[in-house]
């Protein structure tokens, strides 16, 4: 276990983001700030917080898409959007110790034996 991964894990901690995370992560596509807080029913900047704490996290990747068919002047800035990070972590606390769990095992049965 690394303590990346546990740093990571943790940012998991907070309901709401935990919330957010689950959605983006279920989507399989992009979702932008505003889907995202109706999703999980809080203001856009409280959403934008959480994802962009995400992103910091290693959890989620950030992006900018254009959410309409309009193009050219006028048709304003491209919107930022999430999607699941490809990473995987994996935790396990405490950290398992394979070999004094078989010493203790092997001790066991050595003195069942006599």
């Amino acid at each position: 276990m690394s303590s990346d991964d546990l740093g990571t894990v943790a940012a998991l901690h907070d309901p709401v983001r935990r919330a957010v995370y689950e959605y983006v992560a279920s989507l399989g596509r992009e979702a932008g700030r505003n889907e995202t807080a109706e999703a999980v029913g809080v203001q856009r900047t409280l959403a934008a917080f959480h994802l962009d704490k995400l992103v910091e996290a290693g959890l989620l990747e950030a992006g900018f898409k254009r959410l309409t068919d309009r193009t050219g002047p006028g048709s304003g800035r491209p919107a930022k959007v999430y999607r699941r990070a490809r990473g995987e972590w994996q935790v396990s606390v405490p950290a398992r110790d394979y070999r004094s769990m078989a010493s203790m095992l092997a001790e066991a049965v050595d003195r069942l034996g006599q």
